[in-house]
């Protein structure tokens, strides 16, 4: 219910400004209260800002060590480029290797005979189809398996559309009708044969068909053998050859010309006349450089985490008001502000607790690996800096580091990525994981313990504490808010009253005077 306002024109006070001023008295509490509010809220993104930083290490981390051909880099040269190029995966072994290149894999093609006064909008109607057709192709795949698919085809298709369904096709293959020539041409879009010694099976070849088999009756395809060895069928592309080679003496053979052995990618490109020298090695230099990428970002990431539990907190400070916001200029609020949310996570435990475990995480032996071995970070020449201050963050010593990766880069490897073992149960064992490994596992937690704390923007503010914290200063702002009204309302009521009062006085004094100067 409203409350009628009179504003001072009987008593000649200013009961707007009056109330202001009262009620900026009792605003006092709910000022401190939005200040606690605005507190809540810069701590709780300061604490996602952590898990952002976290976040990106982890990825970090997972595509730069869980990935191994991203961290345990091999180099491959070849003596003959033009000829051969290779690649050494993660997988392969340093080793030299002579291949000497007698074939390459070429792929199957098939040409119909001539189909005499046609061309590329000639209907199969026109040259005799006299209902739809279903057929069913065969092609050979790079897997080395066949591939078989049902296509039909109807009166009204022009021979182009024979090829567009062809080529649309799942088999993978490439088909053209060539004007000029009148014939269509078929091959495979893979290299290689599945030919035996004795036998040329086609590469692509109609396996049946439920009308007219156009590629005989229109187009004049010749007959072949399927892949089973068995004669008769219509042959649309034969022909193809797989790749021979000779590695270290030994005659082979592969469909494509680009295949892995012993984690060695090869790329035949011309045949050899004398035998092409490949040597594989690993890349000592590239596991440097991406292990002193991750002690940087390492060190990022701990420098920044201690800074925020260190940062001093400037307590003269408080958030502003919005009234104190009117009397300042931009300038001084950001620098107000800037000392404001100073020290939101200073002295933070998960922060600390977090910090304590990533150097536990480095320095424990990687247990499993065996004995005598590299199984700690500091046998790979990275410890932590004497300089206290610098809150544990990595130095390394190259020298000691290539010593270890030119000595065993396998058992370095396994420190920094290995998986773990698991027990009778099952479960991993902690202490078999590697540093990265473990590393991961404890931003995992810090992480999950930060969303208990301060969510993220996605949870709504009853799935974590400084939420829960919000929700209930907000309600209080809310009570509060119409405890105000109510006094601002009794003040004027009040004031009003106030009013009345001295407005009937003046009207009883008018009157008085009014009669005593009538009686003179």
């Amino acid at each position: 219910m409203s409350t009628m306002r009179i504003g001072g024109l009987a008593s000649g006070m200013d009961i707007d400004q009056i109330v202001g001023d009262l009620m900026k008295a009792e605003r006092i509490p709910l000022d401190k209260l939005y200040q606690k509010k605005q507190i809540f809220e810069w701590q709780r993104d300061a604490y996602r800002e952590v898990n952002k930083q976290l976040a990106d290490f982890d990825t970090y981390l997972f595509n730069n060590f869980m990935l191994s051909s991203n961290f345990y880099k091999k180099t491959a040269t070849s003596s003959n480029e033009a000829a051969l190029s290779v690649k050494a995966l993660s997988s392969s072994y340093d080793s030299t290797n002579s291949i000497t290149i007698s074939q390459l894999a070429t792929a199957a093609t098939g040409v119909s005979n001539e189909v005499t006064a046609a061309s590329s909008t000639t209907t199969l109607g026109e040259e005799g189809l006299a209902a739809d057709t279903t057929i069913t192709i065969a092609a050979l795949q790079s897997d080395g398996t066949y591939k078989e698919e049902a296509i039909t085809f109807k009166t009204t298709d022009t021979f182009a559309d024979v090829a567009k369904k062809l080529n649309q096709s799942g088999l993978k293959i490439n088909a053209i009708f060539d004007d000029g020539s009148k014939k269509l041409g078929i091959s495979t879009r893979t290299t290689g044969t599945v030919d035996t010694d004795t036998i040329d099976k086609a590469e692509v070849y109609v396996k049946s068909a439920t009308g007219d088999d156009i590629f005989s009756t229109i187009f004049g395809f010749s007959t072949g053998i399927d892949q089973n060895g068995t004669a008769g069928v219509t042959s649309l592309a034969n022909g193809g050859k797989n790749a021979k080679f000779n590695l270290n003496g030994l005659d082979m053979e592969r469909q494509l010309n680009t295949f892995t052995i012993n984690g060695m990618e090869y790329t035949l490109k011309a045949v050899t006349a004398t035998p092409v020298t490949v040597t594989s090695s690993t890349d000592v230099d590239g596991m440097i450089a991406k292990i002193e990428e991750f002690v940087n970002k390492y060190n990022e990431l701990i420098g920044s985490l201690n800074d925020k539990i260190r940062e001093k907190r400037y307590r003269d400070y408080p958030p502003l008001t919005d009234e104190q916001k009117k009397e300042m200029s931009e300038k001084e609020i950001d620098l107000w502000e800037e000392k404001a949310k100073s020290g939101m996570l200073r002295g933070d435990s998960i922060i600390s607790n977090g910090l304590s475990q990533l150097r536990h995480d480095l320095y424990s032996r990687v247990q499993g690996i065996g004995e005598n071995v590299i199984d700690t970070l500091s046998e790979l020449g990275i410890t932590t800096t004497n300089d206290i201050s610098q809150g544990g963050k990595l130095v390394i010593d190259k020298d000691k580091l290539r010593k270890a990766l030119e000595s065993d880069p396998e058992k370095v490897v396994q420190t920094l990525t290995k998986s773990g073992d698991k027990d009778v149960d099952g479960k991993v064992i902690p202490e078999t994981r590697g540093i990265v490994q473990r590393l991961r596992d404890t931003v995992k937690n810090v992480t999950k313990n930060i969303e208990d704390k301060a969510g993220k923007p996605t949870f709504t503010d009853d799935q974590f504490s400084i939420g829960k914290q919000l929700r209930d200063v907000g309600s209080r702002i809310s009570d509060f808010q119409r405890r105000l009204q109510d006094i601002e309302n009794r003040y004027w009521k009040q004031f009003t009253a106030m009013e009345q009062a001295i407005q009937r006085a003046n009207q009883q004094s008018s009157f008085l005077m009014g009669q005593f100067g009538g009686g003179m």
